[in-house]
């Protein structure tokens, strides 16, 4: 079977998957919104909204709301007031649209000004959910604002360092991959340059040629990068993992 690492090369075929996998993930979060929740720049809307449900959607955001007067630091109903207000925003996306309206953007607005009230409360783990949603409302797809994209991007990457440690595993490298992104955008040129470091550590033996494509991917998403192969072959061809 695929992932049964104990064949011969197994581990090192699924690390080459994954690698793939990760230059396609960095570049459709950046482009497209790939797991973000977001429709992308160039992805299809969501239009799909009512006047019940628009109405279903008000009611229970003010539901909410007043729990969080008598509560203000309830983290649960500050994320669940978040997502309800993502949901509000995006259900006003028009389908096919190339970029987000104003529209949209003054509700993922507000989803900003509650996340940053639930960072505020100092979760002892931020609620990843949320976070990958954030990623998207701050990203170039939606409101652009790429110091606030980086400073949730970071704190993925590090719950995710955490949690593999814990497993006493190396994290993945598309976390990692994510943050140079978004730190490249905010121009954070040393934290970057530190990612980049870590990214280059973390790369396996053999796989040093897809490694660059996906941190040239990174750094500049509209970049033609060479493409994924063995280090030998054409672009495009079929990776060819060596036997352990």
């Amino acid at each position: 079977m695929l992932f049964d690492l104990r064949a011969p090369g197994r581990k090192r075929m699924i690390q080459a998957i994954y690698l793939v996998l990760a230059v396609v993930l960095v570049g459709g979060t950046v482009l497209f919104g790939v797991g973000t929740g977001l429709p992308g720049l160039f992805g299809s809307g969501n239009n799909t909204s009512t006047v019940d449900l628009e109405k279903q959607q008000a009611d229970r955001i003010a539901q909410v709301e007043r729990q969080l007067a008598a509560n203000p630091e309830d983290q649960q109903a500050l994320i669940t007031l978040a997502s309800l207000q993502y949901s509000q925003a995006m259900a006003k996306m028009p389908e096919n649209a190339t970029e987000t309206s104003p529209e949209v953007n003054a509700g993922l607005r507000r989803v900003a000004a509650t996340w940053d009230r639930y960072v505020e409360t100092d979760p002892k783990k931020v609620d990843p959910a949320l976070a990958n949603k954030m990623v998207g409302v701050f990203g170039p797809s939606a409101l652009n604002q790429p110091n606030n994209w980086a400073d949730v991007q970071g704190l993925l990457t590090q719950q995710a360092a955490d949690e593999a440690e814990a497993r006493n595993e190396d994290p993945p490298i598309n976390v990692y991959l994510q943050l140079l992104a978004a730190q490249t955008a905010a121009e954070r040129t040393r934290q970057a340059k530190l990612t980049e470091e870590r990214i280059k550590e973390l790369t396996p033996k053999g796989q040093e040629k897809q490694v660059r494509d996906a941190i040239a991917s990174a750094k500049d998403p509209n970049a033609q990068t060479a493409g994924v192969d063995d280090g030998q072959g054409q672009a495009g061809e079929t990776i060819t993992v060596p036997e352990d």
